[in-house]
């Protein structure tokens, strides 16, 4: 299966060249530049208002690929990261036609959909396209574990 949803896996040093996606991602790459990511309390940490904050999680509990249903966002672009261990993401091309339901509220919606595992380490990034990219992210393909990430959210 090829993955045609917009999606970027990198290395961390290189998240600057992102910054013409979107008017917000320049905040979220100064915003990753001058913090300890390793030393930020869990929780949501504010950038600029709703257009850009990160949450980092101390506890995300990974599991197998096929226990999660991919996520779609429809406002907001994903930073995810890693810091702890590895990350496997299950990626996917969104299919409106998938069984599922959308929270506009949350800006998220759940759908059934078959995907691409890909792994990334700590020192890495992924960034999910919103509308277009489905991702099950918090996935392992070695077994349950938890692990430490950061998650920025950027207004598209």
């Amino acid at each position: 299966m090829e993955v045609k949803g917009v999606y970027i896996v990198d290395r961390l040093e290189h998240l600057a060249d992102c910054v013409g996606i979107s008017p917000a991602f320049a905040k979220a790459v100064e915003f990753l530049e001058k913090n300890d990511l390793n030393s930020l309390a869990a929780g949501r940490h504010e950038i600029d208002g709703d257009n850009c904050f990160a949450i980092v999680n101390d506890e995300a509990e990974l599991v197998a690929p096929a226990e999660r249903k991919v996520e779609v966002h429809r406002a907001y672009f994903d930073i995810q990261i890693p810091l702890s261990g590895e990350e496997t993401y299950g990626l996917a091309e969104f299919d409106s036609a998938a069984a599922g339901s959308f929270d506009e509220e949350k800006d998220i919606g759940f759908y059934d959909q078959k995907v691409v595992p890909v792994t990334l380490k700590p020192g890495e990034f992924a960034v999910f396209h919103p509308q277009t990219c489905a991702h099950a992210p918090a996935c392992s393909l070695t077994g349950p574990r938890k692990i430490r990430k950061i998650i920025i959210k950027v207004k598209a």
